[in-house]
């Protein structure tokens, strides 16, 4: 339905530019680690814009979110999250391409503690996916809506003042989806932390797993840069090289 991918993509364009105005069906999306605290400031800060690409020799997906905390992003307390996604997969057989658009969105109410050098998330609510098949089959919907529930929590961890330990996880209803992500790492140069990071997702239809390497938190002005890059291969042995970009800003 070329109608709805135009406006879902241009979600997530219009998305991309307010973070960085100045001042088969596949497998869950890997789960991202969350948001650093490498920023910071006298003013709180309460909103946190970010979007990102990740590219893999199978599929493509572009996204963009926010949080938003009434009190501070860097408080204990309650955090809204917003998210939304566009992309593609394809299977290729001798003689045909199968592709699969996958939409998803979330809006997950959540809450954010800190002790000491541990800071957690923890969040909870509605779920959307949307895919569109091609080419037609006799045997499916060449489309399929699914509204479900999503459960997620992230994790950062700084042991000392120059290593960092960052995980996530989320549970999805649709299609019994989940996905984890784990990477440590360590500052350099106080341009950012560099370091491994290892990642898997699965539905009932697929699963993906992931080793490779990021460098996450790297400061441009009221930006932070996070890129990652590495091998993947999943259970139709489809395999190659992932790479991955995001940025995020806070106000």
């Amino acid at each position: 339905m070329p109608g709805f991918r135009n406006r879902s993509w241009g979600c997530v364009i219009a998305a991309v530019l307010f973070a960085c105005k100045p001042g088969a069906a596949s497998a869950q999306t890997p789960a991202s680690s969350g948001p650093d605290d490498l920023v910071g400031g006298a003013t709180p800060e309460r909103f946190l814009f970010y979007s990102g690409f990740d590219l893999w020799n199978f599929g493509y997906a572009g996204y963009a979110g926010a949080r938003w905390a009434p009190d501070s992003l860097n408080s204990d307390g309650f955090v809204l999250s917003a998210f939304v996604s566009d992309g593609m997969e394809h299977f290729d057989t001798p003689t045909t391409r199968y592709r699969t658009a996958i939409f998803r969105a979330s809006i997950l109410p959540g809450w954010r503690f800190k002790r000491g050098n541990l800071e957690v998330k923890m969040f909870a609510g509605p779920d959307f996916e949307y895919d569109v098949f091609s080419p037609m089959q006799a045997y499916r919907l060449p489309h399929r809506s699914s509204v479900g529930a999503r459960v997620a929590v992230e994790l950062w961890w700084e042991p000392t003042a120059v290593t960092m330990l960052s995980a996530s996880a989320s549970v999805t209803t649709i299609a019994n989806g989940y996905s984890a992500r784990i990477a440590g790492g360590w500052r350099v140069l106080d341009a950012g932390w560099v370091g491994p990071e290892i990642a898997m997702s699965a539905d009932r239809f697929s699963e993906q797993y992931r080793v490779g390497a990021h460098l996450t938190g790297l400061q441009t002005g009221a930006f932070e840069w996070s890129l990652a890059a590495g091998y993947v291969q999943d259970s139709f042995r489809r395999n190659g090289m992932y790479g991955r970009i995001s940025v995020l800003t806070r106000r």
